[in-house]
């Protein structure tokens, strides 16, 4: 019995790392950069929401992986104060009505947007 407690004891460590996948059914470790961040969906809603069109009208032209030199993600607001630590995140560039909008995220939030001039 004690033996089987053992083997237990040293399995579990080496087996718990392991991901099963299945046709349709995708895993990922929260310590792996998604290739489609949810901050992607915050920034179309938001934008939406702005020009008052549907989440349909709007299309991801470009991703990507940013580290923002503080918390303000590049959009520092006139009298608040950040945080001044290297933030990773993402530049976020989506299309709605033939006219570019730039966000700026890090993992949990977006920022923005600003139009980008033609």
């Amino acid at each position: 019995m004690r033996l089987i407690l053992v083997m237990l004891l040293l399995i579990i460590p080496l087996v718990s790392g392991c991901v099963e996948t299945r046709p349709g059914n995708t895993t990922a470790s929260s310590s792996v950069t998604p290739e489609y961040p949810p901050v992607v969906d915050m920034a179309k809603s938001d934008l939406a929401k702005r020009l008052n069109i549907s989440e349909n009208q709007i299309h991801l032209i470009k991703q990507e992986k940013k580290d923002w030199q503080d918390t303000s993600l590049g959009f520092p607001e006139e009298g608040k104060m950040y945080a001044q630590v290297i933030t990773p995140g993402f530049v976020i560039i989506l299309e709605a009505g033939g006219r570019q909008y730039e966000y700026h995220s890090d993992y949990k939030r977006v920022a923005g947007p600003k139009e980008i001039p033609k």
